[in-house]
């Protein structure tokens, strides 16, 4: 599982390191706002940091998710265009014993992510990975 984990998380970071970016370093998109994503989740950047902290919360809408609805902070950082942030999907009122990392780029307006998330099934650890775009909204 371990194994599986460092090629998904070494995949995702040799594509969005490699991919051009007409940003550099130092310049930010205007990425603050609202984001959401073809299930119905939403991303809210609130704020993005000199250093390139990144913070935020998320709402996953996916069908079949058990917190769907509810939001959660994200923490994060961004360098240009490329961005990682995440999500521990627990709060005051809900456990759901999971943590999602996604990480990925803006290009055109979108925001193209992979995300890879971690939970138990049965006492037994377990793994998802997927990507997902994000428009403005």
């Amino acid at each position: 599982m371990t194994k599986r984990l460092a090629s998904i998380l070494g995949l995702a970071l040799m594509a969005a390191l490699c991919l051009p970016s007409q940003q550099s370093a130092a310049q930010t998109p205007a990425v603050t706002g609202t984001w959401a994503n073809d299930h119905g989740s939403v991303l809210v950047i609130q704020s993005v940091g000199a250093d390139g902290s990144v913070s935020g919360t998320y709402a996953n809408n996916a069908p079949g998710y058990k917190c769907a609805g509810v939001t959660f902070p994200i923490v994060g950082w961004m360098d240009g265009a490329r961005i990682s942030y995440t999500v521990r999907w627990k709060n005051a009122s809900v456990d759901c014993a999971s943590i999602t990392s996604w990480t990925g780029y803006f290009n055109e307006g979108r925001l193209g992510v992979e995300w890879v998330l971690v939970y138990e099934e049965n006492g037994t650890p377990r793994l998802r990975a997927g990507s997902d775009s994000y428009a403005r909204r």
